[in-house]
């Protein structure tokens, strides 16, 4: 059934304009911000753990259009998975920050794209095809059915797309080798055991010590790479250099500049970072939980 219902959902949003998403988008977020306590929960919290020189109804406003930008990420994928490849060229702009990439390429090594979860994130799988000519990695989820459906439409134009398993990490590794560039997501919380404790906004966060292992053992370069959604239904694709110390021989160094690049690709325009995400849900030996089930923040 979810199958089915996801796949009508997304031919159906296909039928409309980029216009339409984002003005049907705004009322579906308010209601799913007054009904779902577990997202608004998340989603205050992390505010106010990032951004703790601003007011509460600053947050809330911020939050909420947050949750705009999460139910566009689901309304857009219809078009992404059955739109001409033209029809949606046509709605992205000429990158901003390109000589970063090409500063990159011109090293003549791998390069490591790090792309957040910031703005429209599915479509790195449709305009990333000009630069990722190795492999992107992702974390499979739930539902076997539905994430053979998921592989196969972002696939569709040429994007190699390689589980975060050993064989998939094999594919990152060999691409890097050869010179070519892939994709890794910097910002999703890794299980305990394959991560370490690294400050993101200040706050310890568990984060992939993957990154600086492709760095140390191929000589990688990095990138962080996202797609903004600008006026008039549009998006642009934005590169972003890392810091020096992202190659640092230090673990807590390189991951320290690496969640500090993911900072600065959420200061585009933070309203589009997936805040509802609970990126901070472990937490090192001693502290206490941060979502805690009965924390109920005020809704604004």
């Amino acid at each position: 059934m979810g199958y089915l219902f996801l796949s009508i959902f997304l031919r159906l949003s296909s039928l409309l304009t980029p216009r339409a998403w984002r003005r049907m988008a705004g009322p579906i977020a308010g209601l799913i911000w007054l009904v779902s306590a577990r997202l608004r929960t998340a989603t205050l919290i992390n505010l106010a753990l990032a951004y703790p020189e601003l007011t509460q109804r600053e947050r809330t406003r911020l939050g909420r259009e947050s949750l705009r930008h999460y139910v566009l990420n689901i309304v857009e994928v219809g078009a992404f998975w059955y739109w001409p490849l033209e029809r949606l060229d046509a709605l992205v702009d000429p990158p901003a920050g390109r000589r970063h990439y090409e500063e990159a390429k011109a090293s003549g090594r791998g390069i490591v794209f790090l792309a957040p979860h910031f703005g429209a994130w599915e479509a790195m799988t449709v305009w990333g095809r000009d630069y990722v000519d190795g492999a992107a990695l992702y974390k499979p989820g739930r539902g076997a059915t539905i994430q053979r459906k998921l592989r196969r439409k972002r696939k569709r134009f040429g994007m190699r797309l390689v589980p975060a398993t050993r064989a998939g990490l094999r594919v990152i590794y060999q691409s890097l080798h050869e010179g070519k560039a892939v994709g890794v997501l910097p910002d999703q919380e890794p299980s305990l055991g394959q991560g370490h404790f690294a400050p993101f906004f200040g706050v310890p966060a568990l984060t992939a010590t993957l990154v600086p292992r492709l760095i140390r053992k191929t000589g990688c370069r990095v990138v962080f790479a996202v797609c903004m959604r600008t006026p008039g239904g549009r998006f642009q694709l934005h590169f972003v250099p890392p810091e020096e110390a992202i190659h640092s021989e230090d673990l807590d160094t390189a991951l320290a500049a690496l969640n500090r690049g993911v900072e600065r690709c959420i200061a585009l325009d933070p309203a589009q970072y997936l805040w509802p995400y609970k990126r901070f849900k472990h937490r090192p030996p001693g502290e206490a939980r941060i979502y805690r089930k009965k924390s109920r923040p005020a809704s604004g």
